[in-house]
């Protein structure tokens, strides 16, 4: 058998927001390859193995988010969070234009609350951030059930061919604003 290491000298030499673009990269393809997977085959298509294709997209959008903010700002405090929401944000402020512009999958956006009672919209904003809280993305789609060892709140799925267009978008789109980030 001939072996084929794979060690971390291909990417040391890189800044550390090209480390985190690489690694973006390769669990982005990795989705990719796994629900074109799921959408030849109804014998490996599980929910099991949809939720590690949803994982990967998230982690890969983490990462790309976490490389593009350390590029503008290399002393920022990007820390522990997984909250892709966030993180979007501050991309946003940080790369204002439309050639920047990302649609970041699996993210929950704030209804219009426009004509709404504001103290309707408090009570609102309390149950959409308890609902974040006990359903945590970057815990969801790691493992089947909560901290509790409870089955997760609310209905999750995933539709292998559809999603597999979205994720090939979302590979293209990445590339495409990477050589803006990185040029």
């Amino acid at each position: 058998m001939e072996w084929n290491m794979l060690v971390d000298s291909e990417i040391v030499s890189l800044s550390t927001p090209e480390q985190f673009l690489a690694f973006s990269e390769a669990y982005l393809d990795s989705a990719v390859r796994l629900c074109s997977v799921l959408a030849r085959s109804t014998k490996k298509a599980t929910y099991a193995r949809g939720t590690v294709v949803l994982y990967l997209t998230c982690h890969a959008t983490e990462l790309f988010l976490k490389g593009a903010i350390l590029k503008k700002v290399p002393e920022e405090k990007i820390g522990n969070t997984h909250d892709l929401e966030s993180l979007y944000k501050r991309y946003q402020k940080l790369y204002p234009g439309e050639k920047y512009d990302l649609e970041v999958p699996l993210t929950f956006e704030e209804p219009d609350f426009t004509g709404i009672e504001p103290d309707k919209v408090k009570e609102l904003k309390v149950i959409i951030k308890m609902i974040k809280e006990n359903n945590p993305q970057d815990q969801r789609y790691r493992y089947p059930q909560n901290k509790n060892l409870e089955l997760w709140n609310g209905p999750a799925g995933i539709e292998p061919s559809s999603f597999l267009t979205q994720l090939k978008q979302l590979r293209e789109r990445f590339d495409c604003v990477s050589h803006h980030i990185l040029p």
